[in-house]
């Protein structure tokens, strides 16, 4: 896990059958709260995912 914004973490999983990236966010106590779309490199999902924690994190 990785911190996006303060209180978010996520996760990158790897789609196998769409064959691209993506990131689920959690708050601090383990709920997911959003989820970036399908990207085909995982540094382009960790930057959705890193602009996705900043809009949810009130930023």
């Amino acid at each position: 896990m990785q911190e996006y914004a303060p209180g978010i973490v996520g996760e990158v999983r790897f789609a196998r059958q769409d064959g691209g990236y993506y990131v689920v966010l959690y708050d601090r106590e383990g709920t997911s709260v959003g989820r970036t779309g399908l990207w085909r490199t995982e540094v382009k999902a960790r930057e959705a995912a890193r602009k996705l924690a900043e809009k949810l994190s009130g930023g």
